[in-house]
């Protein structure tokens, strides 16, 4: 094993060196790869430096070189992919590449103003006509730009006003980004569609020399260039391009082709073309890492998250504590949060609590007063309704006396009905006391036509002046039912009364549709149960179903709101249930719903309803 180790190592030398014929024809096979940044696009690269090519083939001429124009992009990743020797770029690439990729810079491209080599920077160019004098002026324009990832324009001019505290993106009103070629920026200028256009420097004097504009339409705002540099800037001038060589290129070759940049004279035919007086040794580009650290777009920046992670990963001890003391906050913060809702939604139910009893003492001194005031209303109307019931009475025995009299008939029914509205008063009076004296009062059979017949002439003098139909319909068998006669009277007079009057509104949809007001009894026996339900073509309901049963509430202007009130009185004291409902498209329902067991066997039969 041994021998055979340094056999291995000693057959290179044995072999002896490769012939010079051997390693020149190898090395013109394949030429000399140089990307070159290309700003103004490849037909202007190539222009601008392929004499620089010749002068390469010229001085290293065992080697063919050949120029690769690339956009900002495309050039990054063709360094990325290693398919380039060399690279000539502006120095924000240039720094972007070299902290990324393996490269090793050999000159720097001279300022054809002599003295040092900073030529990089940005100009704001606005239209020679324009009323513009400094870059304020410009607050609220729109702009033109290459990229927002170019050095030589963009990112110079952008640092300027970051160190004046103004953020350009809110500055302008729009930062237009056109891409390559440089051109278009320009063009887009000339043509009216932004106020100004930040360009590389000496952009603005190629195209003059070119003959593509004329300098007498466009300047340069606040000019900051030194004297005798040929171009005009807006911004401090950083160091020129770059020639670079990549790891693709050997040590010799680097060696050799830096010689011949170092050799290029000022005046010769590819420094001129490339706008320089040749090449010098490469210049610090420490103003550029800091130009680019300053705009957070430094390629050794990582975003703020990896910088803290990497601290926790050296203090573990305090991020973990750190951690510990979030969670506690925050679940403190919880609990917190929870308590104070639990006691929010307590308050809130104490308050909605109190506020309800508020209310029920106040309905309950309000029922009081009108207990007090009905006790003295049935004591003193209890005299004048007798006297009124002894006068209809003696009136009638005269008529008898009288004898028949066809022309006293009016009379004497109208006498008739004085007393039996005397003797209705006089039942809704002792209903009224055995109310205010909380006695039960006796449910007595009761035959619901006949007490229904009575009421039809004082339903007819109630609806006559209001205009509103009324219609009485009967369902099933009638029967005896054990009923407060009163009671129902009152219930049926009141619900039909406001039935009436809802139907009768000027402003309801009977009204607007010119169709008269109705009202409707319905009143069906079932088998256990008595049903009544009467319906109106009114608006319906305006308020709540719960308010309009309580005293004292009511959807009329001039109502006292105790109509529904003595309904819902009579109806619990049934046993029963009073509904209220709007009806489809309008009108109101009021159904009572009163239990009516049958008849015990051998109670006398009811009487059928007369139409």
């Amino acid at each position: 094993m041994p021998a055979l180790l340094l056999w291995l190592w000693l057959a290179p030398a044995l072999a002896g060196p490769v012939p010079p014929q051997a390693e020149s024809a190898l090395a013109r096979s394949e030429p000399v790869r140089i990307g070159v940044l290309a700003t103004r696009g490849p037909a202007l690269a190539r222009a601008q430096w392929q004499p620089l090519m010749a002068w390469l083939d010229e001085r290293v001429p065992a080697r063919r070189f050949a120029l690769v124009p690339l956009e900002l992009d495309a050039l990054a990743e063709a360094v990325a992919q290693s398919r380039l020797d060399f690279v000539i770029t502006n120095p924000g690439q240039s720094v972007s590449l070299a902290r990324q990729y393996p490269l090793a810079w050999l000159a720097t491209l001279k300022s054809p103003a002599g003295g040092d080599n900073l030529a990089i920077g940005a100009a704001l160019v606005v239209r020679a006509h324009a009323p513009y004098l400094h870059w304020q002026d410009l607050e609220g324009q729109p702009v033109a730009a290459v990229s927002e990832n170019a050095f030589g324009g963009y990112l110079a001019y952008r640092f300027e006003a970051d160190m004046q505290g103004i953020r350009l993106e809110r500055f302008f009103s729009a930062v237009r980004f056109t891409g390559f070629p440089l051109d278009r920026l320009i063009e887009q200028l000339a043509a009216g569609d932004v106020a100004a256009a930040i360009v590389p420097v000496c952009q603005l004097e190629r195209m003059v020399r070119e003959g593509k504009v004329a300098a007498s339409d466009f300047r340069v705002l606040d000019n900051q260039a030194p004297a005798g540099f040929g171009c005009q800037s807006s911004t401090r001038l950083y160091p020129n391009w770059a020639f670079a060589q990549t790891e693709q290129a050997s040590p010799a070759l680097a060696l050799a082709v830096t010689r011949a940049l170092f050799d290029l004279p000022a005046h010769s035919e590819a420094a001129m073309a490339a706008d320089s007086a040749g090449w010098t040794v490469p210049t610090s580009q420490l103003a550029i890492d800091r130009l680019l650290k300053a705009l957070d777009r430094h390629p050794l920046q990582g975003p703020w998250w990896q910088s803290a992670w990497h601290w926790l990963r050296q203090h573990q001890q305090w991020g973990w504590g750190a951690l510990a003391l979030v969670l506690l906050l925050g679940g403190h913060h919880l609990l917190l949060q929870r308590l104070f809702n639990r006691s929010q939604r307590r308050l809130l139910a104490t308050r909605q609590q109190l506020e309800e009893k508020g209310r029920q003492l106040e309905q309950a001194r309000r029922l009081a007063e009108l207990g007090e005031l009905g006790a003295n209303v049935a004591h003193e109307i209890n005299q004048p309704l007798t006297a009124i019931a002894n006068y209809s009475q003696g009136a009638l025995l005269r008529l008898a006396r009288q004898g028949q009299d066809p022309s006293q008939e009016p009379l004497r029914q109208a006498l008739e009905q004085i007393g039996l509205q005397v003797q209705r008063i006089t039942q809704t009076v002792n209903r009224l006391r055995s109310r205010l004296q909380k006695r039960p009062r006796q449910a007595e059979p009761t035959d619901l036509v006949a007490l229904v017949e009575g009421l039809q002439p004082l339903l007819g003098q109630m609806l006559t002046p209001l205009g509103v139909v009324f219609t009485l319909r009967w369902l099933g068998q009638p029967r005896l039912l054990p009923l407060d006669g009163t009671g129902v009277e009152q219930l049926l007079m009141n619900l039909i009364k406001n039935g009436a009057e809802s139907a009768a509104r000027t402003d309801g949809p009977a009204a607007q549709r010119a169709e008269p007001g109705r009202v409707e009894l319905l009143v069906s026996f079932e088998a256990e149960l008595l049903v009544l339900e009467i319906r109106d073509n009114g608006p319906g309901l305006r308020m709540p179903e719960a308010w309009l049963q309580q005293a004292f509430h009511s959807d009329k202007d001039d109502g006292m709101g105790l109509g529904l009130a003595i309904c819902r009185d009579v109806v619990e004291s049934h046993r029963g249930q009073l509904a209220l409902s709007n009806l489809n498209p309008h009108g109101c329902l009021a159904r009572v719903t009163l239990p009516a067991p049958r008849q015990q066997p051998g109670a006398a039969s009811p009487l059928n309803p007369r139409s």
